[in-house]
């Protein structure tokens, strides 16, 4: 019996220990550490990362489309009637623009009349890869003029060539006359400086609306005089590829 008993009591014990254990585990369990790797301090800093990386992504499209020149004014849409490629050899550009001057050659299709006038028609010259400007002593002033056979809308439209000088220290500015003669010539500035290599100029128009018809642009001429421009006598001068262009503008993505 005491034998029994013993073994009772041990059973009976043996059971409530296991009771409060689970009471225990159930109520106040408290996980056990485990022991591995520490969750890294960077998971938190993801989200930041993906942001900051997606927004230095958009604003570099941004600026590689927007295509913007060293050398822009901002102060120039294609005529009503597109020129057909087909029929000469003139046409739409790499910026899907259209010529008045491709190399040295005016477009037939579209002026009338291209000459020099005042100081540049002594030892000027038209060739076919560029115009080759000379300010010779005299006058003071001397341009290239382009005369239009119909009046274009510069109203959205930017004008662009490429040009150069002998020295580096010349300048070449911009005079529009619209269909009822009025005249309109940009101010010498940095814009209209320029260097030995050939680079290329932009020139935009909306400013300048009150002062001519800007949506009957008929003239455009390139000056380059001593007092005009304020080239110095026997300053040369290189113009090529004068175009139109739409006026580029930035768009946000």
């Amino acid at each position: 019996m005491d034998v029994l008993d013993n073994t009772l009591s041990k059973k009976l014990s043996h059971q409530r220990i296991d009771i409060q254990d689970e009471i225990a585990k159930t109520y106040f369990h408290t996980p056990s550490k485990k022991h591995g790797k520490k969750k890294s301090k960077w998971k938190s800093f993801l989200p930041w990362v993906v942001a900051v990386s997606a927004l230095l992504f958009a604003v570099a499209v941004l600026i590689f489309r927007s295509s913007i020149e060293v050398k822009v004014r901002f102060l120039g849409e294609i005529p009503l009637s597109p020129i057909d490629k087909s029929a000469h050899k003139f046409g739409e550009n790499f910026d899907k623009g259209i010529f008045f001057v491709e190399g040295g050659a005016p477009n037939k299709d579209i002026v009338k009349n291209a000459y020099f006038t005042g100081d540049a028609r002594e030892f000027s010259v038209s060739r076919s890869e560029e115009l080759v400007l000379c300010n010779s002593r005299g006058s003071g002033w001397a341009n290239y003029t382009i005369e239009l056979k119909e009046p274009v809308d510069l109203d959205k439209l930017d004008i662009r060539y490429m040009a150069r000088g002998v020295r580096g220290d010349e300048f070449l500015t911009l005079v529009i006359v619209d269909s009822n003669k009025r005249s309109y010539r940009l101010e010498k500035d940095l814009s209209s400086a320029m260097g030995k290599d050939w680079q290329r100029y932009t020139i935009n128009f909306r400013r300048v609306k009150k002062a001519v018809d800007i949506s009957n642009i008929s003239t455009i001429k390139f000056e380059f005089g001593t007092l005009t421009a304020g080239n110095y006598p026997s300053a040369v001068m290189s113009l090529k590829d004068v175009y139109i262009t739409k006026t580029r503008r930035l768009k946000w993505l």
